[in-house]
């Protein structure tokens, strides 16, 4: 949950006293706003407009994070250093940690989604409320390996996109049919899999769990046209060296 008026410029976390620092920061907003484009250009040009507000005063930890997030538009590797900065000038603000998470989430090694889960963590201590923190390490847990843990904060997650009133988005159901397809829950994860087939059909791990799910199901309920549909729909995977060997074995011929 993003702050609307955050990212206007408003309700700022370390506003400065600098005249000249906030004037540069106003000017970033602005750019930001009119570049509906996101032209590359004048990305560059907004991005080292905030990070002159930083230089004119460097408690102002707003500065560096617009300069991160500008860096982000712009595809930046160094998006994660301004991003990581701004947090640890200032440990408190959600926003500053959803967007170091995903960033880090962006980089998909264990040390990136390590650090990534431990700012879900920190929002969750902070933000209880928030369904942010929960969907978070829910996302990080099928590389984490804690499959439990991700399939409850998914859970907890869902529980409070519901009292805030905000409608589930697909990927929510995403994140959970892969869950329970890693906690063998497969005919659960099937329905939730069944629900968004056609806007993840192309999606790798959607593949793999939903060849899975279907497999599995049909053992149980000794159904060969599901136990076809899933050999073939497992066929169309190109990226077979990428597939666990778990999943492999259970469709070696027998």
């Amino acid at each position: 949950m993003f702050s609307q008026n955050y990212f206007e410029g408003k309700n700022l976390y370390c506003k400065s006293e600098n005249l000249e620092a906030l004037q540069l920061f106003n000017d970033g907003v602005k750019f930001l706003y009119l570049n509906t484009s996101l032209n590359k250009k004048y990305l560059t040009i907004t991005a080292n407009v905030f990070f002159e507000a930083y230089k004119k005063d460097t408690t102002f930890c707003d500065a560096l994070f617009f300069t991160g997030y500008t860096l982000r538009l712009l595809d930046d590797k160094d998006a994660l250093k301004f991003y990581m900065l701004a947090d640890k000038s200032y440990d408190k603000s959600i926003e500053f940690k959803t967007n170091l998470a995903a960033e880090c989430l962006k980089y998909g090694n264990e040390k990136a989604i390590e650090v990534a889960r431990k700012k879900y963590e920190e929002i969750v201590k902070l933000y209880p409320d928030s369904p942010e923190g929960y969907y978070g390490i829910a996302v990080t847990s099928p590389i984490l390996g804690d499959y439990d843990n991700g399939l409850e904060n998914i859970n907890l997650a869902i529980d409070k996109y519901k009292l805030i009133n905000l409608k589930l988005k697909s990927d929510v159901f995403y994140i959970k049919g892969i869950l329970l397809s890693l906690n063998k829950n497969y005919d659960e994860a099937l329905v939730h899999l069944d629900n968004i087939y056609s806007s993840y059909k192309k999606d790798f791990n959607f593949k793999i769990h939903y060849s899975l799910s279907l497999l599995k199901v049909s053992e149980t309920k000794k159904d060969d046209k599901m136990k076809k549909k899933a050999f073939n729909f497992y066929e169309k995977i190109k990226e077979k060296d990428l597939i666990p060997q778990e999943v492999k074995d259970q469709f070696a011929p027998k």
